[in-house]
């Protein structure tokens, strides 16, 4: 409730924010079982993906610091609040944890292990006000603690310095593995099958095995030339323009199926659309804006059909 209540407003009471607060309860719960639930290899060397998503998230967490100070200071409490958690619920969970998580079966190394339970415990910290039963319960499962230690005791995280460069660089590789993973979901690639992916333009190289790890690639490389693009699929990530090789991985007659229908689909709609351009009660008396809007509609339509033929002769000829 106090996520959703801003500064000098009433609220009425939703049983939707009960099941938030339950919902963000269990992911608590259960990021800190999978954490506990690793094997720890205290010679293992820390890999790269660690390597950097520790150093990453060590600087993110002492922005977000930074962030909620300030919404405190100003007495933006629900600011503050959804702040800290989009930072455990996306940052923490969705990124840093897949970054470190170890292969299924194998340990993880004691340097990323002891990073992961001081960045969970610096997070338990600043939910604690808000969330003081399941913080101080965890607090106590993290460690053994002496008799009448308490989480409320302890003092909230402090910032330190951190490198604006390397959260963008980390933003880019999350938006990288977010368009990698748009066109698993596009030509219904199962996640298990590795890709190979080429791109053009700068990127960071500290970030390679991040979207590797989390894109599930086994091959990205910078090139001037992609060569055959029929055989895969291309997409821009800022200025980076990155192509997925897809040879072997995609059921051609289902891709040639789904861009006939959508084809005949745009067809119709082309059709309709001219229809009404052709309607001299229509072009009389309808607005400019309206009219506007339909030449648009007939443009954009023209476009995707142009779009489409390329594709199906491309798939066609594969």
């Amino acid at each position: 409730m106090l996520l959703c209540s801003s500064a000098g407003n009433d609220i009425f009471y939703d049983e939707s924010q009960v099941k938030q607060g339950r919902n963000f309860c269990n992911k608590i719960w259960n990021s800190f079982r999978l954490m506990k639930g690793w094997t720890v290899d205290e010679k293992a060397v820390q890999p790269e993906v660690c390597k950097v998503a520790s150093k990453w998230f060590s600087d993110k967490l002492s922005q977000v610091i930074e962030t909620v100070e300030d919404h405190y200071s100003k007495y933006r409490i629900s600011d503050a609040l959804m702040t800290i958690y989009k930072t455990y619920w996306d940052d923490f969970c969705s990124w840093y944890l897949e970054a470190v998580k170890p292969a299924y079966g194998e340990a993880i190394d004691k340097a990323t292990y002891d990073a992961t339970l001081r960045y969970f415990e610096s997070l338990l910290r600043m939910l604690h006000p808000v969330m003081p039963f399941i913080t101080e319960e965890l607090w106590h499962d993290m460690a053994d603690r002496g008799e009448g230690e308490t989480i409320m005791y302890q003092p909230s995280p402090e910032a330190s310095k951190h490198d604006e460069q390397l959260l963008d660089d980390f933003a880019l590789a999350e938006e990288t593995v977010n368009a990698v993973r748009s066109i698993r979901q596009q030509k219904n690639i199962p996640q298990k099958d590795a890709l190979e992916v080429k791109y053009k333009g700068a990127f960071p190289n500290d970030m390679a095995s991040v979207v590797k790890k989390l894109g599930n690639i086994s091959n990205f490389v910078r090139t001037d030339d992609f060569g055959d693009t029929s055989t895969g699929a291309s997409v821009m990530v800022r200025t980076l323009e990155i192509f997925v090789s897809l040879g072997g991985l995609v059921d051609v007659d289902e891709e040639v199926k789904k861009a006939e229908a959508e084809l005949e689909h745009q067809k119709e709609f082309l059709a309709a659309v001219r229809k009404k351009l052709s309607n001299e009660s229509f072009m009389a008396h309808a607005p400019a804006k309206v009219i506007e809007l339909e030449h648009k509609k007939e443009a954009d339509s023209l476009s995707k059909i142009e779009s489409l033929e390329i594709a199906l002769k491309a798939l066609k000829n594969n």
